[in-house]
């Protein structure tokens, strides 16, 4: 096997494009940025740029490469049965998909990424829980809170009471219910870090919530029927499930995935420095960035723009909020402590399907071993290739 000394870390490595210890490329690409940010190829899915705007790959980091187009169909298939079920005014049945829709496909990569081993399935029953009480409790609180609002400000101008309670307390606590399940669990559950279990975590409970939230506020509305009698148009509907079933989950799992990232992060120890509060790994700048979409989201609310402004309004949050989370992630994977590497002994790839040495990312296509489960990597390392004599 021949060798070679990074660039970046100047650890002798394995010949291949990638640097096997640090994921660094082998040699400096066009558009790859500083070296310690590797954009030209996102450490979940190599093939991909980081930039590019994959919801499957961004939402779903564990899926094997086979199993991101099924993924990508689900939701297509959710999007079709939302304008499917709107289009004719099918009230109680676009309600259904808002509740089901996203959760269900949420679940299903659970199940394809071996969750219930790590994060386990006490772990993810118990965030599951809290984000759907917290989604309750935050659906009733703020109803009330609302009438007392209107009460207060009835036939008047805008309340000073109304203005803080819209713009600042609903923002400021919509996004600690938020994280609340991704707090809890981290301060009870210790052991082994790695970031795509925190993001698991964090992006399951928020889908939790605000499903929740959104289903409290909704289901009263089965009692006029199955069929909305308020003449709303079907474009309002479609708009409308889009924007509960579709954008508010995913801004939430991207705000909720990115903090859980950066809190199961465990720095490496072989560079000599630790990451400082602002660093992409950090949870400050992604609590930040949650803390300034809620409140943006609070004063949108508050001014009642025309609808078609809302709707842009939420469409470019959900891109801004998955281009966030995409690269969190990608950091994240690219500079946490990995497991003990054996360089002696090879596995396959299950992103490119080469065998290459076990190192914390495959040397061909620059993989970090961290995108894949616990399971998938025992599986391998009991399960590795053995070479034929001729």
């Amino acid at each position: 096997m021949t060798t070679m000394t990074c660039r970046i870390c100047a650890v002798i490595v394995p010949t291949g494009e990638f640097c096997g210890n640090c994921g660094a490329t082998a040699s400096p690409r066009r558009g790859d940025g500083p070296p310690w940010l590797r954009l030209s190829a996102y450490a979940a899915a190599p093939g991909e740029h980081v930039l590019r705007p994959s919801v499957i790959s961004t939402l779903f980091p564990y899926l094997p490469r086979h199993s991101r187009v099924a993924f990508g169909v689900g939701l297509v298939g959710v999007v079709v049965l939302l304008v499917g079920t709107a289009l004719p005014l099918w009230q109680a049945a676009l309600i259904g998909v808002v509740g089901i829709g996203l959760p269900a496909l949420f679940v299903a990569y659970l199940r394809a990424a071996d969750a219930g081993k790590d994060p386990s399935t006490s772990t993810l029953v118990v965030t599951a829980l809290l984000g759907v009480a917290g989604g309750v409790g935050w659906s009733i609180a703020t109803d009330l809170a609302a009438a007392r609002v209107d009460d207060d400000a009835l036939g008047l101008p805008a309340s000073t009471l109304d203005l803080l309670l819209t713009c600042l307390g609903i923002p400021v606590g919509f996004l600690i219910l938020l994280l609340a399940p991704l707090l809890v669990v981290r301060a009870w559950r210790r052991g082994l870090r790695e970031p795509l279990v925190g993001m698991t975590i964090g992006a399951f409970g928020a889908i939790c919530f605000v499903t929740a939230g959104s289903m409290t506020a909704l289901l009263p509305e089965l009692a006029s029927g199955p069929v909305d009698p308020d003449g709303q148009s079907a474009a309002d509907l479609v708009v409308g499930g889009l924007i509960q079933a579709v954008a508010v989950p995913l801004t939430a799992a991207a705000v909720g995935g990115a903090v859980g990232a950066t809190l199961w992060f465990v720095p490496r120890r072989d560079t000599g420095h630790a990451p400082r509060w602002f660093a992409l790994t950090s949870p400050v700048p992604a609590i930040a960035f949650g803390l300034v979409a809620y409140l943006g989201l609070g004063v949108l609310d508050f001014i009642s723009p025309p609808s078609n402004l809302e709707t842009a309004v939420y469409a470019v949050l959900t891109v801004v909020a998955l281009y966030v989370l995409r690269i969190v992630v990608h950091s994240t994977l690219l500079h946490a402590q990995s497991e003990d590497a054996q360089p002696d002994d090879v596995v396959l790839c299950p992103e490119c399907e080469h065998v290459v040495a076990d190192l914390p990312f495959c040397p061909r296509c620059g993989l970090a071993g961290q995108a894949t489960s616990r399971t998938s990597r025992a599986w391998r390392r009991s399960h590795r290739p053995v070479p034929v004599s001729p």
